[in-house]
Order: structure tokens, then C-alpha cells, then sequence
């Protein structure tokens, strides 16, 4: 053997010596120093000069292959190993708050620092590390740093070649206590408690101990979710997290809300499994999260109320706040959402997919105690032209308020929240309702626009009870001064300039101009006679025939219409399937402060 092979192998030797000494497991005995590939569980060398063992060993860890002084250097250039350990759950009770980490590199450790992030914050506030030998570190949290946010935590490590190693992240579950939960907390839906006499939804941030909270079928308050295979309000039998629930008070002032002790869940993505239909949900979380969610399986979030008390629904993009809860539909089973609680994982979500693709524009009704801005009409790369998962049914409704409703394809029905098209198409009309029960003063229209229009694409609006056409509706307000007895109808008309004066002059000449009800034909009759009436507006409308003596035979019609023209056939029956005798007989026509009387004959 000669003086070089020598060498080489005494500085293996000696680099296993050191890398035992360093606590590294070097589980093969079989180290090369010549053209044999040497494997172990720990490393990978590829040497040049001779083999000292016959067996080629593996690793999965790293791989040297510019001889023995390769390997020394490979293993030299590795990271500190970090781990870190921490109490699963927090208690505030005094005591200090302990972190360890234990460090292991060869080069040795210079420092260890504990990265501690609040929960929402960006911010990583960075805590110095005591070591209390060699290897292992300690620090200890200060109290206000732990809060009902929670925390997340991870040690970095430096050794003296400032090679720096990461542990995992640290997420515990925090214990708060009595009134540290309230609806005073920063960023809070609720800052002031539930206002009185209104329905509001609200969640619970973390999981809450409180026997009046938790038992709504006990003493406490009463809370009411959606049930959606029966589609109605239910008293459920407890209050978990993640979801929400609806509550109502009369006391005069307004309801704060606050837990006598719960749990900060620990700050980890948290998946919120939705069922077909309408879900009502909120975060457990004690800050402001991004939703991750696919806009092509789930809607928007939907929140009721607004900053000035007005009942009614809003959409949402895809935040959630604390104590806040929301509606939001799922076209099946296994959709999901999750909920981010910090800004450095969200960057990459779809929290404003909804908002940045295509163009949508937002529809809102407003008067100084309603408000209903749930409306979305507007085009998409994921949606089709007909119906399909982009096209949302109407929200629950909870009181006799403003409500906007959309017919897809221009029908009868009014019962969808948003109509979403393809952007295959550029032009197209969408059918608008606007409603209430009751009776509502200073009602406006707006539009906004999220999103960019296609060049040369306009917005325009055609009034059906006024006639009225606006242009500008993306930049003033509608003043609508109806009472809302019947809905009121409005057509928007988006695309090429051509295409929305061709329409709007189309949609103009089939509303009539007035009510009207024509005379019977035949005239006289037997045994049926047929009556036109006319309808210049969406109306409640009845048809009814007297005789001579004023009184009521039978009720023709009695149903909210929109407008055009129709047409009702009068068999000569009464209301009790009896043919009528030979005379005079009257029809009357009531809509919309409308009335109109024809007299026809029967003859048999």
C-alpha cells in the first residue's frame, strides 16, 4: 500500500471519529476510498482512488463524489439539524412559557432564535435563545405575546460557517380565560354587540366553554341555523365552530357577546366541509383569514347587515371576520373551503378569483333600513351561457325586506342571486327584480363594476315600468319611486353598441302602454268566451265576473303577472263547476290601481 492510499484512508478514519463524536449515526462500516460507490443511510460517496471494502453502502441523505476530502467537506457544509418542542396546550396562568430546541451540526452552533408569528400577523418577531449546553436551547414567551390570536413559532439555527437549519413549526392550542373573548377584539363584525330587533349571524372564534353559549336549547340564548334538507329555521342542539347561527334580541341595547373561558384553536389551515345547498359558516379564528375557495364549486360569501344597520344581504370577497358569519352555497357534498390564517401562505390562493377574472358586476338596492347587494350578474372563462354551477339560487330570506332576484334566460322565475355567462358571448339581456313587502321610501339602483369591459362593450338599463332608459347606471344611482307592491323589473342590456339600441328598442315595443282590458269575442258567447288585457308594468292582477246583481260567479285570475300582453277564457261555469244561465255578465280587471269593466251576453 502506498504513502497516498495511507494518507486517504487515515482521514477518513479520522473524519468517522469526528462524525461519532458529533452524535451523526454512521450506520455502514464500509467507508471507500477508491472507484466502489460507498452507501449508508446517512451519505453517498463516489471516491477515486482504491476501495477499502468489497460492498457498496446507500444514503439518502447527500451525495459526495470528489474523493475523500469531499466527504469531510459535504458533511461540514450540511445544516444545523432543529428540533423544537413546546406544551400542546397553553394555559395563562402565570407560569412562563417555555420553548426548547435541541442543535446538532458539526461545525458547532453559534446561536438559536425562536421566529414567533401572531395569528394574521406578517410579522415575525424574533426572540434570542439561551443555550443551556452545547446542544440545547431555551427561551421563554412573554405572556402578551399570547393572546386569543394564538401564535405559531419555529427555531432557526446558525452554526459557525453560518450554515442556517430550520425546525418545524410550532402551533399549540391556547387556553384563554374570562372576557378575553368579546366582540371588543380588533377587527371584530361586532364591536358593539347585536344591534336590537334584528336578525344578525354570527360565529364564535375558538371553541368556546360557556354553558349559555354552548346549549342554545338550555336557558341561555336561543341561536337558529338552516336547515337545508327541510329548508327552514332550527333551534340546533349545540354550537360548534366553524359554523354559524343566527340570533335575535329585544333588550334596548345592544347584545355584547364574551365567553367565560374556550380554547384559540391551534393556527393551522383550517377546512371547513361544505353540503350541497346553502351553508352557513364562520371562522374560528379571532382575526381576519383568506378563504381559499374554488369560485367553479362554491359562491361568494354572503354577509347580513351593513355598517349602518341596514337589514339585508351583501356579498363578500373571500375574507372572513371575527364573530362573523356568512352564507355560502355549495353545488354538492364534497365541496370545501379553507381558511388561511396567515398572509404569507394566502399569496397563492383564490380569495380573489371571484373578484380578478372576467367581469362581474355587482347589483345593490338600497333605501335608509334595507339593503340588498347580493345581486351578480356578468361573464367568465369557467361558466357556460345556460345554466351551470356559476349561477346561484337566492339566498334564505329572514324578513319581509329588499330583495334583488335574477331569471336566468330571461324566464318567469326570478330565484337567483347571480347569472354568470360564458365569455364566448359578448352580448346579452338579464332580467332584474327588485321587491319588498313592505313599504319602502327613498329606494335606489346601482351597479359596479369589477372587472374590466371588453373594448366597445356598454352597460345599458331599461326601466319596464317607466320606460326609462339609463347609460350611466355604472356612475349614478336610480331613483325608484314605486312602492314595491309587485316587483319591479328592470333589463340590463350589456355588449356592442349595436346589439343594446337594437334591444332596448325591441324590449320597448313589446311593453304595452297602458292596462286595458278588451272586449270578450265572441260576443254574445256559448258556451266560452276569450279576453285579452293588457299589462304595462309587473302587477298583481285579478279577473273576476259578476252578474247583473253585482254578484261575484267566479274568479278568473288572481296572481302577480309581468308585463304583456295575455289572454283568459271564461267556459260560462260559476265558482261550483255550474253552467250559468242566459244574460248579462260582467268582467272585471283589477291591477295595479287599475280598474276596467267589459259587459258581454251569454246566449244559449
Amino acid at each position: 500500500m502506498n504513502k497516498k492510499m495511507i494518507r486517504n484512508n487515515i482521514i477518513v478514519l479520522l473524519a468517522i471519529q469526528f462524525i461519532i463524536a458529533q452524535d451523526f449515526d454512521v450506520l455502514s462500516p464500509q467507508i471507500t476510498g477508491g472507484q466502489i460507490n460507498s452507501n449508508s443511510e446517512t451519505y453517498t460517496i463516489s471516491s477515486s482512488t482504491s476501495a477499502l471494502s468489497t460492498e457498496a453502502s446507500s444514503s439518502d441523505s447527500f451525495s459526495v463524489s470528489q474523493g475523500v476530502t469531499g466527504v469531510v467537506q459535504s458533511l461540514y457544509s450540511l445544516p444545523p439539524v432543529v428540533n423544537a418542542f413546546i406544551a400542546d396546550t397553553i394555559y395563562r396562568d402565570g407560569m412562563p412559557i417555555r420553548v426548547q430546541g435541541i442543535l446538532k451540526d458539526l461545525n458547532g452552533i453559534a446561536s438559536a432564535e425562536l421566529y414567533l408569528q401572531q395569528g394574521g400577523s406578517a410579522e415575525q418577531i424574533v426572540i434570542p435563545m439561551t443555550a443551556l449546553n452545547d446542544s440545547i436551547y431555551e427561551v421563554s414567551i412573554a405572556e402578551s405575546l399570547v393572546t386569543i390570536r394564538n401564535f405559531r413559532a419555529f427555531i432557526r439555527g446558525d452554526d459557525n460557517m453560518a450554515y442556517s437549519g430550520e425546525s418545524q413549526k410550532l402551533t399549540p392550542i391556547v387556553k384563554f380565560g374570562k372576557s378575553e373573548l368579546t366582540t371588543l377584539i380588533d377587527n371584530s363584525v361586532y364591536p358593539n354587540g347585536i344591534l336590537s330587533d334584528h336578525w344578525r349571524m354570527l360565529s364564535f372564534p375558538g371553541s368556546i366553554d360557556d354553558p349559555i353559549i354552548k346549549n342554545p336549547k338550555d336557558d341561555g340564548h336561543v341561536f337558529y341555523v338552516w336547515d337545508l334538507e327541510n329548508n327552514n329555521w332550527i333551534v340546533p342542539d349545540s354550537i360548534m365552530i366553524g359554523q354559524a347561527y343566527w340570533f335575535k334580541h329585544l333588550y334596548e341595547d345592544p347584545l355584547p357577546f364574551s365567553a367565560d373561558s374556550g380554547m384559540a384553536i391551534a393556527l393551522k389551515d383550517y377546512t371547513i366541509n361544505l353540503k350541497s345547498g346553502w351553508n352557513m359558516i364562520g371562522s374560528p379564528f379571532a382575526f381576519p383569514v383568506a378563504v381559499d375557495a374554488d369560485p367553479g364549486n362554491v359562491s361568494a360569501l354572503y354577509f347580513y347587515g351593513d355598517s349602518l344597520n341596514r337589514d339585508g344581504w351583501q356579498v363578500q370577497n373571500y375574507v372572513m371576520k371575527p364573530w362573523a358569519g356568512y352564507a355560502i352555497y355549495a353545488d354538492h357534498d364534497d365541496a370545501t373551503i379553507d381558511l388561511i390564517p396567515f398572509p404569507d401562505n394566502s399569496q397563492n390562493n383564490n380569495m380573489n378569483r371571484i373578484a380578478s377574472s372576467n367581469w362581474k358586476i355587482i347589483l345593490s338596492a338600497e333605501s335608509s333600513m334595507f339593503i340588498d347587494r347580493s345581486a351578480v350578474i356578468g361573464r367568465d372563462y369557467n361558466a357556460k351561457e345556460y345554466k351551470d354551477k356559476m349561477d346561484i339560487p337566492s339566498l334564505p330570506s329572514l324578513n319581509n325586506g329588499l330583495s334583488i332576484a335574477i331569471s336566468l334566460d330571461n324566464e318567469s322565475e326570478f330565484n337567483y342571486s347571480s347569472d354568470i355567462r360564458s365569455m364566448d358571448e359578448v352580448n346579452g339581456v338579464w332580467s332584474v327584480n327588485i321587491s319588498s313587502a313592505k313599504y319602502i321610501e327613498g329606494l335606489s339602483f346601482s351597479a359596479e363594476l369589477d372587472g374590466i369591459l371588453q373594448h366597445d362593450v356598454i352597460v345599458a338599463v331599461l326601466d319596464i315600468q317607466t320606460r326609462n332608459i339609463y347609460r350611466d347606471i355604472l356612475f349614478n344611482s336610480i331613483s325608484i319611486n314605486d312602492r314595491l307592491e309587485s316587483a319591479y323589473e328592470l333589463k340590463i342590456i350589456i355588449g356592442e353598441p349595436s346589439y343594446v339600441e337594437s334591444m332596448l328598442l325591441e324590449i320597448a315595443s313589446q311593453i304595452p302602454s297602458e292596462f286595458s282590458l278588451g272586449q270578450n269575442y265572441p260576443n254574445p258567447f256559448n258556451p266560452q268566451t276569450k279576453l285579452d288585457y293588457l299589462l304595462p308594468r309587473n302587477s298583481f292582477v285579478s279577473i273576476r265576473i259578476y252578474n247583473m246583481l253585482g254578484q261575484e260567479i267566479i274568479t278568473l285570475l288572481e296572481e302577480e303577472k309581468r308585463y304583456g300582453k295575455y289572454s283568459v277564457l271564461w267556459n260560462g261555469l260559476d265558482r261550483n263547476g255550474k253552467q250559468v244561465a242566459s244574460g248579462v255578465y260582467f268582467t272585471e280587471l283589477k291591477a295595479k290601481g287599475f280598474r276596467m269593466v267589459r259587459k258581454m251576453l251569454m246566449l244559449k
